[in-house]
């Protein structure tokens, strides 16, 4: 398949594919120096349904999100992309506060209110990062 029915077989934010997965953490990629740089954060997708606006107008496909990677290293044709985790430091609960900078705050989401019938999931086929799917930034 050439870049242009690759584009328009995974939408116009394509960049490329995961061609290895060397570990748990790690994925090599078919995209290398010039069109991404270390530091970069890209997210590998599956194209998901159509979405449409109200009216009934296609809109654009919903990307379905498996994972978010930095790049790591680049190369002249491929870049080498690692899983990164933001570590927090958990501090004990003492029953007075040492200090506003040792306080964390956690946001929560909470449920709109809504009609319980306009609920339309959007679910991937298939969650798992697999050798093919596409990449694009985030």
């Amino acid at each position: 398949m050439n870049s242009e029915e690759m584009k328009k077989e995974y939408g116009r934010n394509f960049i490329g594919n995961v061609i290895r997965i060397v570990d748990n953490r790690t994925i090599i990629v078919n995209v290398g120096k010039g069109d991404l740089e270390i530091g970069n954060i890209i997210q590998v997708y599956e194209p998901g349904e159509m979405l449409k606006d109200i009216d009934g107008e296609d809109l654009c496909t919903y990307d379905f999100v498996k994972d978010e990677l930095e790049v790591i290293r680049t190369e002249e044709l491929y870049s080498v992309c690692k899983k990164m985790q933001s570590v927090s430091k958990t501090f004990k609960s003492f029953s007075f506060a040492l200090s506003p900078l040792l306080e964390r705050t956690e946001t929560e989401y909470i449920p709109l209110k809504i009609d319980e019938n306009d609920i339309q999931e959007l679910k991937p086929k298939d969650p798992l990062v697999r050798v093919g799917d596409p990449i694009k930034l985030a």
